[in-house]
């Protein structure tokens, strides 16, 4: 993508996030709005980030691809039933050659490359801001740290779905890396080499991000743009979040601990454990346990999605829902999992569908988030990585025992509950393929026929970066 196109996107996220800048953006027609304008005015540089997250909840991306449905569908977490019309099957099949299923994973990688792109626009472009002091040194700082982490995580879940089994094939070829817009095509990389530029990346994000209001304050619920709503955000927290599960891809275990361990050392006073009355007895349930989320997407489609993927009004070829049995399964037949009656509802179909998106628009603060990072995934991390058994259950036990469960039993096997507990923890959040693929699981049950299936864990990378190669 050259500059001109980047320019353009940036600008479209900018018109489409800037009701607090009409007056602005009114001085000129879309026409004739430069680059030079854009970053030589606070708000508008304010807004050419936030178009950053407008991209990353995009349907394309987090907003459902990457997370709510196809990234869901090659988990097998969803019956596919053949209608025509959404080729469900081609990926519940692993089918990733049919002609639809290429077209999907096409987008997916167009829409992240084109993101990074504009991350790597606006991280030249807002040191002219600094230097010109439309925005002071700290709050460049800032922006500059969310920017690098934004593009650290579009690499790596490109690393991660295009990319090899680490485990097996860290020294193969898996994707490029871009840092500079200058629409230049780059080298595809090794896995081994794309994951130092991440942690390169996101080292350089939390030095960035070392003056987070977040750290100190937690989450304030206000529209300031620098502290408020900083969980929306690729906030400091969410950054070393990710470096976790970034060391832990790699197999690196002493700093995928290290790094879990800091956020919640750090931070956790911030993210408490959601309530059991906030999640089951209330009018209005929290169902994506939102104080847990490190870092969340608004994601303005959300119950759009919700009407067009999971509702029971839909017919059974176009709803994503899950086998009976399958879901029983996961949830080892307990319905007092808090998990089980905020995300599984009984309706008038033979099955129970998904309603953790269900419209939550008027509910407080939670209203339109996307999870991306939550806590208890750094419990999991940290189980994986203890090597005291006893301290591992017990990281496990942390997550079980504010989820409704026991204790695990003295004898329970770490692997095998930290399984269980990923495919009950992320559903419509796209963490499972990932576990599998990581942990290169052999086989995983058919959401069909609940039979094991072998899994294929390598999406091939688009023709649309292969031909011009």
């Amino acid at each position: 993508m050259n500059r001109k196109h980047i320019i353009i996107v940036m600008l479209a996220g900018i018109f489409l996030s800037a009701a607090g800048c009409k007056k602005y953006l009114q001085v000129q027609p879309t026409g004739a709005y430069t680059e030079v304008q854009v970053f030589s005015n606070r708000t508008a540089a304010q807004q050419a980030l936030n178009g950053l997250y407008i991209d990353l909840a995009s349907n394309d991306l987090y907003g459902a691809a990457l997370t709510q449905t196809y990234i869901e569908l090659i988990a097998q977490r969803y019956r596919a039933l053949a209608d025509g019309v959404n080729f469900y099957e081609q990926y519940q099949q692993n089918d990733y050659n049919a002609t639809q299923a290429q077209s999907v994973f096409n987008t997916i990688w167009q829409s992240a490359y084109q993101t990074i792109m504009s991350a790597n626009l606006f991280l030249d472009k807002i040191e002219g801001s600094i230097k010109n002091r439309v925005v002071s040194e700290e709050q460049g700082q800032l922006m500059k740290g969310e920017a690098r982490a934004v593009r650290a995580l579009l690499h790596f879940d490109m690393m991660r779905l295009f990319g090899p089994v680490y485990s097996l094939g860290e020294n193969q070829a898996a994707v490029p890396y871009y840092t500079v817009a200058d629409g230049k095509a780059q080298p595809i990389l090794t896995s081994a080499e794309v994951a130092a530029k991440i942690l390169e990346d996101l080292d350089s994000a939390e030095s960035l991000l070392a003056d987070d209001v977040i750290i100190r304050s937690g989450i304030i619920n206000e529209p300031d743009f620098y502290t408020g709503h900083r969980n929306q955000r690729m906030n400091y927290f969410a950054v070393k979040a990710l470096k976790a599960r970034v060391y832990l891809w790699t197999n690196k275990k002493t700093e995928a601990h290290d790094a879990a361990l800091a956020v919640l050392n750090q931070g956790e006073q911030w993210f408490p454990w959601l309530p059991y009355t906030s999640i089951i007895n209330s009018s209005t349930p929290d169902l994506i346990f939102s104080t847990e989320l490190i870092f969340a997407l608004y994601n303005r489609n959300l119950y759009k999605n919700y009407a067009a993927f999971f509702s029971p009004a839909l017919t059974d070829s176009r709803l994503l829902a899950p086998d009976a049995v399958n879901l029983r399964t996961t949830f080892e037949n307990n319905e007092n999992d808090w998990r089980y009656p905020t995300t599984w509802r009984q309706t008038t179909k033979p099955f129970r569908t998904f309603f953790k998106y269900e419209d939550a628009s008027n509910y407080q603060s939670w209203g339109f988030l996307q999870p991306m990072i939550r806590k208890s995934e750094l419990y999991y991390i940290l189980a994986e990585t203890e090597t005291d058994v006893v301290k591992a259950r017990g990281y496990l036990d942390s997550v079980r025992n504010n989820r409704g469960l026991p204790a695990l039993a003295v004898n329970a096997s770490v692997p095998a509950e930290l399984l269980k507990e990923y495919g009950k923890e992320f559903y419509g959040e796209g963490q499972l393929f990932f576990y599998y693929k990581r942990t290169n699981t052999p086989s995983i049950p058919d959401a069909m026929t609940n039979a094991p299936r072998i899994p294929v864990y390598q999406v091939p990378l688009p023709l649309s970066e292969t031909t011009p190669r």
